[in-house]
């Protein structure tokens, strides 16, 4: 017969070995490293730093510059009833240009007191060159007040390295209409 304290380190050792072996079998992923948490901060606290975590530099913030676009909106001036136009404008910073060659897109969603012109615009809809990227969207509200519009871009800016595609870059402007 098996004395109790073996048989249940046996049992428990059989859970841990399962449990384990479920936990690497049932994920083919690699283990990612995450970020620290709020709530991971009081753990880290307690323990002791070693040394190599006190001589691991502290990734400096990114610097301003690395913004490599500017968006500029201007809502357009609107009168109840009568057609008025928005228009939203992509400017590279320096040392940028627009891609000529990336399918450039604007998608407005559609709002209540609003007609839409158009509510999706491609390359052949705006004024594109190296300096800038220009939709106007035409639209009509149906009542004085104030007009939420919305949507989302998509566009590429390239330096003499790279190219970077922006996607669903999420876009919001408020129009005055009198």
């Amino acid at each position: 017969m098996m004395h109790p304290f073996r048989a249940v380190r046996t049992a428990t050792l059989a859970l841990f070995g399962l449990t384990g072996f479920g936990l690497t079998v049932g994920c083919d992923k690699p283990a990612e490293k995450t970020p620290a948490t709020s709530e991971a901060a009081p753990v880290a606290a307690e323990k002791a730093p070693t040394a190599a975590a006190e001589k691991a530099p502290t990734p400096a913030p990114a610097p301003a510059a690395a913004q490599t676009y500017k968006i500029k909106i201007t809502p357009g001036d609107a009168e109840a009833g009568k057609q008025a136009t928005s228009v939203i404008e992509v400017t590279p910073m320096p040392g940028y240009k627009m891609n000529k060659d990336f399918p450039s897109k604007l998608a407005v969603a559609p709002a209540d007191g609003v007609t839409l012109a158009k509510t999706a615009f491609e390359n052949d809809d705006a004024q594109l060159t190296e300096e800038a990227l220009r939709f106007e969207v035409p639209f009509t509200a149906a009542a004085a007040g104030k007009l939420d519009l919305a949507g989302s871009a998509d566009f590429s800016v390239c330096n003499e390295n790279a190219c970077k595609l922006i996607r669903d870059e999420k876009l919001a402007w408020q129009i005055a209409v009198r």
